[in-house]
């Protein structure tokens, strides 16, 4: 797939799901502005405590993971029937496919990620960036999970959104449970866990996609 062919399907998509995207936004900001807070600016998050991390991770993996679902499941056959047609036409294979049309729940996501982000600094407790940084990791993957959901039907579809919640539910709890055996290294295995788990999910769920997308058939 060329550059050009890329920007196109992802423009198109992105200028056609344009005012979920600002709706998306726009919850973002008020969720982030009014989630609660009361905790003290941290300096160093890696070695925040638990009760720290888990009110500061919540928010926004959790709601933006939704957002990300969200966004993902309506990406499949006959929202936009004419968008479908023009790419099942293009001599694409799946897996460009499958990159090019995860890009748009993943740069929605990233955007009312960081919309939450900045609402929680208006309100004068911003994520620390290893917590956005965590975020972002389950946001991303979460969405591409969900993608499958998109090219089944019946009982596939569901099992396929619950597994999109179960890594958003997962990605949480490795992030904030994971205490390292080492005291002195802060929570730095729990990090590590985290983005490891997420970019694994994401690239297996990414590769699913793109085999789905080669044999799925509308009709």
């Amino acid at each position: 797939m060329t550059r050009r062919t890329l920007r196109a399907i992802v423009s198109a998509r992105l200028h056609a799901e344009r005012r979920a995207i600002a709706f998306a936004c726009a919850t973002a900001a008020i969720v982030g502005f009014v989630q609660p807070h009361g905790i003290a600016a941290i300096t160093d998050p890696l070695s925040a405590d638990i009760a720290t991390r888990s009110v500061w991770i919540a928010g926004p993996m959790f709601f933006c993971s939704a957002i990300a679902i969200a966004i993902a499941l309506v990406q499949g056959p006959g929202r936009h029937a004419y968008l479908d047609a023009s790419e099942t036409s293009a001599p694409l294979f799946g897996r460009e496919l499958a990159r090019a049309k995860a890009l748009v729940p993943a740069i929605a996501s990233l955007l009312a990620a960081f919309v939450y982000w900045c609402a929680q600094a208006l309100s004068g407790f911003p994520a620390p960036p290893t917590f956005f940084a965590l975020a972002i990791a389950c946001v991303l993957a979460s969405g591409i999970v969900a993608l499958n959901a998109t090219v089944r039907r019946g009982v596939g579809r569901w099992i396929a959104m619950l597994c999109a919640a179960c890594v958003s539910a997962g990605a949480y709890a490795l992030a904030v449970y994971v205490d390292p055996p080492v005291k002195h290294r802060g929570d730095a295995i729990g990090v590590a866990s985290e983005l490891l788990f997420c970019a694994v999910v994401g690239f297996l769920a990414l590769r699913e996609y793109g085999e789905a997308l080669a044999r799925y058939d509308p009709a």
